[in-house]
């Protein structure tokens, strides 16, 4: 028996030039205040372009990922779903992406999480077909507020840093039927591609659009992740069963994991270190529940004791990313003398493949 974890490997964000480290094996020593990691929000989205060197379809002949090549970003591959959405630039319609084959090129606005696999994959949100050479692309916005004043409507994104102004002239249409849409029902929460040809150098900046597209909304609201779903064979495990944690391929770990109502846990200390990491302890105060990380040099895992969110964190420089939540079906706990014990796929927020064949736990 023989099962995947889970296909998600969150790692490191990736910003475009358009839009704008514990298990307390033993507790260490208390950190202050300045060890914990200052989160800065990530963009809505990143803009690729590129030239598709593969599309991959499923059974039913949809695409389901796009495989991609650019001087500028390297290779990539974009997963597709229900939600992502494909956009003609110069008709301002939704495309038909049956017809697309290798050789084209596309623009793709995708989640700022992706993989550390070679090559990166990443959540498309939109692509952009036929652009004109003639025209900016259209780019790609999650609504964050939407406020009337003096016949003016006016969209908040960009997590503040953009304001889109509406007036009589800007055409507004419906991503679905192609025709003309109020835009009196938009709310916070939607999505829309707009064409506009500057922005004020001000904050937040300012453009006004001459079109509009209303995008569907998506079938889950960004940031509610879910468990990963358990394959069938998951079940044949009994809860308490001990793990044998092979790294590498070849390290067997001293101590053994457990399999506990689905979720495959771990000693994230000893677990971490043998596989390089850095693991720091942060005592709870105030209410807080204490906190666990296990750091790379480029990404950080935070592990709130009690808590089923798990967060990753990407250094981008001087600053950082947050990646969205993920739940694991366990919450991260303490265990006398002072082990930290967690699900094992935190360690594929760190890059790594995490299976599980048997009651042998393999982390790669």
């Amino acid at each position: 028996m023989k099962r995947t974890l889970s296909a998600l490997m969150l790692s490191g964000a990736l910003l475009c030039a358009l839009s704008v480290p514990a298990l307390a094996a033993e507790p260490a020593a208390p950190q202050t205040d300045t060890s914990l990691t200052q989160e800065e929000t990530l963009p809505d989205s990143v803009l690729y372009y590129g030239t598709v060197t593969e599309v991959i379809r499923d059974e039913d002949g949809t695409v389901s990922r796009l495989a991609l090549s650019s001087e500028r970003y390297g290779d990539y591959v974009m997963n597709l779903s229900a939600d992502t959405v494909w956009v003609d630039a110069g008709k301002r319609t939704a495309s038909d992406p049956s017809d697309l084959e290798a050789g084209e090129a596309v623009y793709v606005f995708h989640s700022p999480v992706s993989t550390r696999s070679l090559p990166p994959q990443s959540a498309a949100y939109a692509v952009v077909r036929n652009m004109p050479q003639d025209m900016g692309c259209p780019m790609y916005h999650e609504v964050e507020a939407v406020t009337e004043q003096d016949g003016r409507l006016t969209i908040t994104t960009d997590n503040g840093g953009l304001l889109l102004h509406v007036n009589e002239e800007t055409q507004c249409v419906d991503y679905a039927t192609g025709k003309a849409v109020d835009l009196s029902q938009l709310k916070a929460g939607g999505r829309v591609m707009a064409w506009y040809d500057m922005v004020m150098e001000s904050y937040p900046g300012q453009a006004v659009p001459h079109c509009l597209m209303v995008l569907p909304e998506v079938e889950e609201q960004a940031g509610e992740e879910t468990q990963p779903e358990q394959p069938d064979e998951a079940a044949k495990l009994a809860d308490g069963t001990a793990l044998s944690i092979v790294l590498e391929g070849d390290m067997v770990l001293p101590m053994k994991g457990s399999y506990e109502n689905g979720a495959a846990m771990v000693p994230v200390a000893a677990a971490a270190q043998a596989l390089g990491y850095e693991v720091t302890y942060t005592p709870g105060k105030d209410g807080a529940p204490a906190l666990v990380t296990v750091e790379s040099d480029t990404f950080q895992v935070n592990l709130k004791i009690g808590q089923e969110q798990i967060v990753g964190v990407t250094k981008i420089e001087d600053a950082v990313g947050m990646t969205s939540p993920m739940q694991y079906g366990a919450a991260p706990r303490i265990e006398a003398p002072g082990t930290t014990w967690a699900p094992a796929q935190l360690f594929e927020m760190l890059g790594r493949t995490v299976t599980l064949d048997g009651d042998t736990l393999s982390i790669q």
